[in-house]
């Protein structure tokens, strides 16, 4: 089992660099823990809990993954980027996260936002050409980013983003086809049917999500099939927390279509679970499938910022 390690981020970026301490704690789960679901199974390959005494420390929402695994991005609920390379074992195993630098998320003028309300950074995607798309809640709305340390550049899109609930904005943002966007919020006519999108410029296709009312979507991915994974995640003080993914087919989507997912699995049992907000989709060269997961701990001592690697296999 790898050590506990304590981790200093230092930067050649000195203009932008945010010096912090990370500890990286492997996590009390056996590799090649096999957890089986309706759509198919994961296989536990490897995670670790991050943890730092740095206040602006946590809170992320948001990750993606470079192609090979090797580097990652997330993003935080008072606009920071934290920014890491993966390691592996000789095995293929997740072990460590080394060489992670925290920075600003600029506005437009070159300036981190001072605002609580203009920070909270929710989702985040990359187009093929690396630039970066983030969603915010309670300030609603897009940006791009060319990289981490560029100024945000405003995201044209339909104005009916900005008007979603304070709180309740878009939490699950995927790249589809010819740059469009698929966008799915966490509020909507009914506990049951979530307002998403289909972004496309300033149009805006709608359609509706199903929910529960329980679990609400807290991120997605595009798999390389065609479909969306979803992350979803519940949480009431009666039934505590909990995290399901699901599948989601968009192929032939009509306006103001009503979408049902389908449940792959949901989480728990062999694994610790928290506020997972975060999940990555990769294809290793071998053709094996691995899904990324990373929770979200509120700048709470009672929670907990957990990344996790399986290898995803469905019965499609």
């Amino acid at each position: 089992m790898l050590p506990t390690a304590l981790i200093c981020i230092c930067s050649i970026y000195s203009a932008h660099a945010e010096s912090i301490d990370v500890v990286v704690s492997p996590l009390a789960v056996e590799n090649n823990v096999r957890l089986f679901g309706i759509g198919g199974t994961l296989t536990y390959k490897g995670g670790f809990e991050l943890s730092s005494y740095d206040v602006r420390f946590g809170g992320f929402s948001g990750l993606v993954l470079n192609r090979d695994g090797t580097q990652m991005t997330a993003i935080s609920d008072q606009g920071w980027w934290l920014n890491g390379t993966l390691t592996y074992s000789g095995h293929g195993e997740l072990t460590s996260l080394v060489l992670p630098e925290l920075f600003p998320m600029l506005s437009p003028d070159g300036r981190k936002p001072q605002a609580e309300k203009s920070s909270d950074a929710e989702a985040i995607v990359q187009f093929p050409n690396g630039d970066l798309v983030v969603a915010f809640e309670r300030d609603h709305r897009l940006w791009s980013y060319s990289n981490i340390l560029s100024p945000a550049r405003r995201f044209a899109t339909n104005p009916i983003v900005s008007t979603l609930p304070y709180n309740r904005g878009i939490e699950a943002l995927v790249t589809l086809d010819a740059g469009r966007l698929l966008a799915i919020s966490e509020s909507g006519p009914t506990d049951s049917s979530l307002n998403g999108w289909i972004l496309e410029g300033m149009q805006a296709t709608p359609f509706t999500y199903h929910s529960d009312g329980y679990f609400r979507p807290s991120d997605a991915v595009a798999l390389d099939d065609g479909r969306i994974l979803v992350l979803e995640r519940g949480y009431t003080k009666n039934r505590g927390v909990s995290a399901r993914l699901m599948t989601l087919d968009v192929t032939n989507l009509e306006p103001d279509d009503s979408l049902q997912p389908s449940q792959f699995m949901e989480l728990g049992i062999a694994l610790p679970l928290d506020n997972f907000e975060g999940v990555a989709f990769r294809r290793d060269p071998t053709g094996a499938k691995f899904i990324y997961l990373m929770s979200d701990d509120n700048y709470s001592r009672s929670q907990r910022t957990l990344f996790m690697m399986f290898e995803f296999e469905d019965t499609r």
